[in-house]
C-alpha cells in the first residue's frame, strides 16, 4: 500500500492555550489518533507555532509557511487537529486548501471538500466574532460596576483610549508589512493584482493612507 505522507502543523495561541481551548497536547492526542494511527498515513515532518490565528502572513506565521511550502513542494499533506488551527478566515482557509491543491487533513472534519471546508470555515469565523462581541461586553459590565471616573486620575475609558492609540501608533509600520508579505505569498501562488487587492481589501487591510488596495497599488507593495 502506497503511503500518504504528511507533515503535522501545531499552533497554539500567544494567549496560552488557544481561543478553541485545544492546547498544544490535545492537538497532538487528535494527530496521534487520526493520522499516526493510520498505516496509510506517513509523518515526514512537524510544525509547532506560536501565533494568533488573525493573520496568515510569512512575517507573523514563518512556521506556516515553511509547511505549505513543503507541502507544494513535495507533493505532501498537510494535518491539523481541527480546522481553527489554520485561521479562523474563512478566506484564509480557502487559500490554503488551493494553495496545497486539496491535500488537507483537519481531524474535526472526516472527509475534507470544499463545500464543507467552506462551511467548517465561516463557522469558526464566526465564533471569532463572538468571541469579541462576550470581551466587549463583559469589559463593559465591568466598567458600568466599577464606574468611569476613579479618585486621584484617569476614567477607564480615557486610559482604554491613550492605550489603543499607542497600539494604532506601533501597529502602523507593522502592518503594511503583513499585507506586503501576504500579497507576496499570493501572488507567489499565482494570484493577480486584482485578485490580491481584493482579497487584502476583503480582509481589511488598507495602504499606509488608509486607503483600499487596487492592482496598482498591489504592484507597488510587492515590488517596492
Amino acid at each position: 500500500m502506497e503511503k500518504i505522507e504528511v507533515v503535522c502543523y501545531y499552533r497554539v495561541s500567544t494567549k496560552g492555550q488557544g481561543e478553541s481551548g485545544l492546547g498544544l497536547d490535545a492537538q497532538k492526542s487528535y494527530i496521534e489518533h487520526f493520522v499516526k494511527s493510520n498505516q496509510k498515513f506517513e509523518v515526514v515532518n512537524e510544525f509547532t507555532e506560536v501565533a494568533t490565528a488573525k493573520y496568515m502572513d510569512c512575517e507573523t506565521r514563518p512556521l506556516l509557511c515553511q509547511a505549505l511550502e513543503l507541502c507544494k513542494k513535495n507533493g505532501y499533506y498537510l494535518a491539523v487537529a481541527k480546522l481553527d488551527r489554520l485561521s479562523r478566515n474563512t478566506q484564509h482557509v480557502l487559500t490554503i486548501f488551493e494553495i496545497l491543491q486539496e491535500r488537507l487533513i483537519s481531524c474535526d472534519i472526516p472527509n475534507v471538500d470544499k463545500f464543507t471546508l467552506t462551511i467548517f470555515a465561516a463557522i469558526a469565523e464566526r465564533e471569532r466574532e463572538l468571541i469579541s462581541i462576550r470581551t466587549k461586553q463583559a469589559l463593559t459590565a465591568r466598567k458600568n460596576k466599577k464606574g468611569e471616573w476613579r479618585k486621584g486620575g484617569y476614567s477607564d475609558e480615557a486610559r482604554e483610549k491613550g492605550k489603543q492609540t499607542i497600539k494604532r501608533k506601533a501597529a502602523k509600520n507593522t502592518n503594511t508589512g503583513r499585507a506586503k508579505n501576504y500579497a507576496t505569498m499570493l501572488r507567489a501562488n499565482g494570484k493577480t493584482f486584482a485578485e490580491i487587492a481584493e482579497t487584502l481589501n476583503n480582509e481589511g487591510h488598507t495602504t499606509a493612507k488608509g486607503k483600499a488596495f487596487d492592482k496598482a497599488g498591489v504592484k507597488y507593495l510587492i515590488e517596492k
